[in-house]
């Protein structure tokens, strides 16, 4: 039998440089749940002391880290507008040995006013080969505080899904060889220890899980966070499980570039990209 949770999300703005941070509280009924996030559009203002100032345009453009259970959960919010994909979250649940598949969330938040937002849908994929879907809405209390809630998706374990994550100051530069796994969870778990420096024109050939992946950055900005907008081409291959007929698949992501937690390394890099369902892969490296 499937469980199922409701959960809220509060969003913190931090103190320095503009930076927020988000704070996922979950209400539990019978199991977990997942949380997500969108830009703003409502420019800010406040009328008195008394009034909660009306969050501005990018209140929540950036990217996110922290940790669920001991274990990371990263994402980052784009300034696009619904409908095209503007939340990106991975929950790195099963990270033992080789094993480092994250779960992968992704959605579109549509824009009300005054802070008020709702994603009609929410996808997951990583817990099974399946997409899964939920939905969520959000509503502001201030500048300072957001309540998001989600129905009909858990946490792997049916446990519920409490992040603690802040924003982080984010790198324009991609230059170097990152050290990390690719991660793709389609027909069976999919990862592969492997190094990849893009070139000059910001493109990469990874082959791993019995697929050829061409992967091209263009740099972007959200709310004078830099980061990557990512496409990736799987053309059609006897044996690839991303292409199982004549057709080639094309997905869609982002990437940034954050200071690394692991000792003896500065930067890590998160990218993920998914296909018109939810289902993608996933790299995490450091240098």
């Amino acid at each position: 039998m499937k469980l199922r949770s409701a959960g809220n999300v509060g969003f913190i703005r931090g103190t320095s440089g503009g930076l927020w941070a988000f704070a996922l509280a979950a209400c539990v009924t019978v199991s977990g749940c997942g949380g997500g996030a969108a830009p703003e559009t409502v420019a800010g203002s406040k009328s008195n002391a008394g009034t909660p100032e009306v969050p501005p345009a990018t209140v929540l453009a950036g990217a996110y880290t922290g940790t669920l259970y001991d274990k990371s959960f990263v994402s980052f919010v784009t300034a696009s507008a619904s409908p095209q994909i503007n939340w990106y979250a991975l929950y790195y649940f099963d990270t033992g040995s080789a094993a480092i598949i994250p779960v992968i969330y992704s959605g579109s938040a549509a824009l009300g006013s005054s802070g008020a937002a709702t994603v009609a849908v929410v996808r997951e994929f990583g817990s099974s080969a399946a997409v899964r879907t939920g939905s969520a809405s959000i509503t502001a209390a201030s500048v300072k505080a957001y309540q998001l809630s989600m129905s009909n998706l858990s946490a792997p374990n049916n446990q519920a899904m409490a992040p603690n994550t802040s924003a982080v100051v984010t790198d324009a530069s991609i230059s170097g060889t990152w050290s990390g796994v690719w991660s793709d969870n389609i027909n069976t778990a999919i990862n592969a220890a492997a190094s990849v420096r893009f070139d000059a024109a910001l493109a990469a050939t990874v082959n791993f899980g019995g697929c050829s992946r061409t992967i091209r950055l263009a740099s972007a900005t959200a709310s004078a966070s830099p980061y990557f907008a990512v496409t990736a081409e799987v053309p059609v291959q006897t044996g690839c499980p991303r292409t199982p007929g004549a057709s080639a698949v094309s997905l869609s992501g982002v990437a940034f570039v954050y200071p690394s937690p692991l000792a003896g390394k500065t930067r890590r890099l998160e990218l993920v990209v998914v296909d018109s369902t939810g289902s993608g892969f996933s790299f995490r490296g450091d240098q």
